[in-house]
């Protein structure tokens, strides 16, 4: 968390949203992957499902190693924030073939 230096001397805590704007990708996970979303360093923060995951995994990768993994079945309307996650080489995800549903990624290119 970033420290914002006041007039008077003292510093107040600021959130991620005053700090740069964060981007977003709308991803079908039926689409065959791995799919990129940011080819270069990026930071992720949270994921929204639209539309209910079917029943398999949804991976996001750094280049080809798994970082973070979506359960199966994962509900419409379901939102996971997560402190921003430092992705070295790009974004991917890598969803099982024969998924289905949608999400938006939000995350930041370095």
């Amino acid at each position: 968390m970033h420290s914002v230096p006041q007039s008077d001397g003292t510093a107040n805590a600021a959130t991620l949203g005053v700090h740069g704007e964060w981007l977003y990708s709308v991803q079908d996970t039926s689409t065959n992957g791995p799919t990129a979303i940011s080819a270069v360093p990026a930071l992720l923060c949270g994921v929204y499902v639209n539309t209910v995951l079917s029943a398999h995994t949804v991976i996001f990768k750094d280049n080809t190693t798994a970082i973070i993994t979506l359960p199966a079945s994962l509900a419409a309307g379901t939102l996971l924030r997560f402190p921003p996650i430092r992705f070295e080489t790009s974004l991917n995800i890598d969803p099982d073939d024969t998924s289905t549903g949608n999400v938006t990624v939000i995350y930041k290119p370095l």
